[in-house]
């Protein structure tokens, strides 16, 4: 067979998967014969826990520390030396557009930042751009590929609707990377025999070989169904990558509360670990302030990875490393500490020699290591027990007895708790998207996507934390973490809605930016500055966003003042101010207050926190607002403090209040609570008596849960604080009115 010639099973893996074909096929690496030597640590290296294990201790929990969030840059590092130099590396930069605090010096009692120059320094910078950028853009192909997984098709349709997926995320192929080795090498001109230099082309490609290897094996073990394996290995794939970036740079990846000593026998300041929020490590790192030049060290084994630590230096080569956290992977309750301490005693790293060892006799791990977060805040872990399967559950919901809430059960459920917030529908995903947290609830940034299809959540990528400002009411970060994800902000109540034209979610609640997530990426994927008026003191208090189906609209404004409503323009990724007409405009109170798209008039239906016989519509084409008195059941409505959570059922012609529920008749010892509907039409309020168990609960209220209403099998849905899932298949006619 000619060597141009594919054998059958290249052919086939290129027929089955076109687009991960091209990519894979773009990656040749000539180093394939240091595969084995590399194998193990490539694995060991992106796994949570990735350290041996040792004797059973009980764990001793921990809190991180709180940043002062009125400084720029929170869990920074810094050291200065007796004569007045010092180095300062680390934290996050929350006026960054990467969100990182990078590489400063001491120079004449002044610090200066110096990353621009040691970028200009570092011959191998542009492949760290290129090869970081394809990390990106595989991670997004993955996107596509566990979109597919948890759309529950057979085995036999995956091939096309990969395909599909990868077209509705506008992916037209990735950016191939050349042979690593000779081609850096060429580019790194006189560096190249820089024993650094080389050693870190070697090391990056290794890296990216051992992980796309395992990539190919199971490429080749199709045909065209993606499986949890496949996931898995392009997961490590892409983390490779980072890593393989992460070698090239001129200065080690970002962390946060990753000590820094001077060694005044090596003339070196010495970095250990940290935390990069969403996994911690183990790298080594030494600054050498007469070079102005980072240095990645390799020792043969080192200290499990930890934040938090303490080093020390007592000027003989020595540097000692005590304490230091890691995640807490026992259980996670309710404000339940998130770490727990390193209990391993001291280690001492010896700065000649590259060598870590442990006062207490501790055998060391692989260095270099990423260790996340376990169970719920991995995606693997809503990859587990059977293959989704949608003929299942389209024949489950479609059998759906009418005006009945029923509860999903789905197999596995987002962690922890998602306290104060809301969720959105993106229609042409299919997906729920649930954004919620804050205060003593879930920080983290993550957005996990309910499948309706299949009755399965997905989680797009491991939880990240920021330390010490979790359960801390408002004192959430602004701007963008390492990752560039915003964290939640105070709580995100109804802050952010689903753009239908642009397919982005909008998240308002940080000043002065507006979030972008995109669930074809299952990532965010930028920013754009607010209008000044929607930019307040917790904001998220107030603004209201609401989709029609078409557009994305925003109802905000400070407790009376500075109210406006407000549209989003997908084009220009910006909000527009509406100039309305008619009567003046209400303002939101907290979370209490709710939005609604009425799709028959083509109008927004806004209910103020107290209801005292007055709503408000907003004509879309002509922007006159105008007041509503409804008839029927006021009274009932009256009682109703909590509007956030609505559902515009279109057979009905009705806007169904999912979060709260009337109070129940006297008689029975745990009778049902009657709903309340808005009948468009009529203009005025009905009581109707649902069967099941209403997702707002016994109390009548779930300040936590999240509606929408799924116009492709016109059922309403539900979520709680703790991922349970609530469908509704509403029939107007045939519910019984109490009123």
């Amino acid at each position: 067979m000619d060597k141009h010639t594919p054998s059958p099973r290249q052919a086939r893996r290129r027929r089955d998967f076109p687009q991960a074909s091209a990519l894979l096929s773009g990656l040749r690496f000539p180093a394939m014969r240091a595969i084995n030597s590399l194998m193990l640590m490539a694995w060991v290296t992106i796994v949570a826990g990735a350290a041996p294990p040792q004797a059973a201790k009980k764990p001793k929990f921990t809190a991180a520390p709180a940043a002062d969030l009125s400084k720029p840059v929170m869990w920074a590092s810094e050291c200065e030396t007796p004569d007045g130099r010092g180095l300062r590396f680390g934290g996050c930069d929350q006026q960054a557009d990467d969100g990182a605090a990078h590489t400063q010096i001491k120079v004449a009692g002044q610090w200066q930042p110096i990353v621009e120059d040691l970028r200009k320094a570092n011959p191998l910078q542009k492949r760290h751009g290129q090869v970081r950028d394809a990390s990106t853009q595989l991670n997004r192909l993955l996107a596509c590929y566990r979109g597919v997984y948890f759309e529950g098709l057979p085995p036999g349709e995956q091939r096309a609707a990969v395909a599909g997926a990868i077209k509705r995320a506008r992916l037209s192929g990735l950016p191939p990377i050349p042979p690593w080795h000779e081609k850096l090498l060429a580019e790194a001109g006189s560096h190249w025999y820089d024993p650094d230099v080389k050693a870190r082309v070697d090391r990056s490609e290794q890296i990216g070989t051992t992980a796309l290897v395992a990539v190919m094996g199971q490429l080749d073990k199709g045909p065209g169904a993606t499986t949890p394996p496949l996931l898995r290995a392009i997961s490590r794939y892409v983390v490779a990558l980072q890593q393989a970036a992460e070698i090239l740079d001129a200065e080690p990846a970002p962390r946060a509360l990753s000590p820094i000593v001077y060694d005044a026998k090596s003339k070196l300041f010495v970095l250990f670990g940290g935390d990069h929020l969403d996994y911690m490590t183990n790298d080594t790192w030494v600054f050498d302030p007469a070079r102005k030049r980072w240095e990645q060290r390799h020792p043969k084994t080192a200290p499990p990875p930890r934040a938090n630590h303490t080093l020390t230096a007592a000027g003989d080569g020595k540097v000692k490393l005590s304490g230091g956290f890691t995640h807490n992977n026992v259980d996670i309750w309710y404000m339940g500490p998130l770490y727990q301490l390193r209990d391993d005693g001291d280690w001492t790293y010896d700065v000649a020699a590259d060598a870590w060892t442990s006062d207490a006799g501790v055998e060391g791990v692989e260095p270099d290591q990423r260790a996340y977060r376990s169970g719920a805040f991995l995606p693997d872990y809503f990859m587990q027990g059977d293959r989704p399967d949608a003929a299942a559950n389209e024949a489950k919901l479609k059998a759906l007895p009418v005006n009945t809430w029923v509860a999903m059960h789905p197999p596995q459920k987002p962690r922890v708790n998602r306290d104060w917030g809301s969720a959105c529908i993106a229609p042409d995903l299919d997906v729920l998207l649930r954004w919620s947290g804050g205060h003593c609830a879930h920080g983290g940034s993550d957005v996990p996507m309910y499948h309706f299809a299949t009755n399965r959540w997905e989680l797009p990528f491991p939880v990240e934390f920021p330390l010490g400002q979790c359960y801390s009411n408002t004192s959430y970060p602004t701007g963008f973490n390492f990752n560039r994800r915003p964290w939640v902000s105070g709580h995100t109540y109804k802050s952010f809605g689903y753009d239908p034209a642009g397919k982005l979610m909008v998240f308002t609640g940080h000043n002065p930016w507006s979030y972008l997530f995109d669930p074809r990426a299952g990532d965010w994927v930028g920013r754009s500055k607010k209008p000044a008026p929607m930019c307040y003191d917790s904001s998220f208090y107030t603004l209201t966003l609401c989709s029609t189906g078409k557009d994305l609209y925003c109802w905000g404004g400070q407790y009376g003042r500075a109210i406006g409503m407000y549209k989003w323009q997908p084009g220009t990724k910006t909000w527009e101010t509406l100039h309305l007409t008619g009567v003046k405009l209400p303002g939101p109170e907290c979370d209490h207050s709710g939005l609604a798209f009425d799709a028959k008039r083509n109008r927004l239906i806004l209910f103020p926190r107290k209801y005292a016989g007055r709503l408000y519509a907003l004509d879309c084409r002509t922007n006159e607002l105008a007041e509503l008195r409804p008839g029927g059941a006021n009274a009932a409505a009256a009682t109703i403090g909590f509007w956030r959570e609505l559902a515009y059922v279109p057979d009905a012609d009705a806007v169904l209040v999912v979060g709260a529920s009337l109070a129940p008749a006297g008689g029975a010892k745990d009778p049902p609570r009657p709903s309340l509907a808005y009948d468009c039409d009529k203009n005025a309020w009905i009581a109707l008596d649902l069967g099941g168990t209403h997702p707002a609960g016994k109390g009548g209220r779930d300040v936590s849960l999240g509606s929408a209403y799924d116009a492709k099998r016109r059922l309403a849905w539900a979520t709680d604080t703790n991922g349970e899932v609530y469908v509704l298949r509403l029939d107007m006619k045939a519910a019984r009115k109490t009123n």
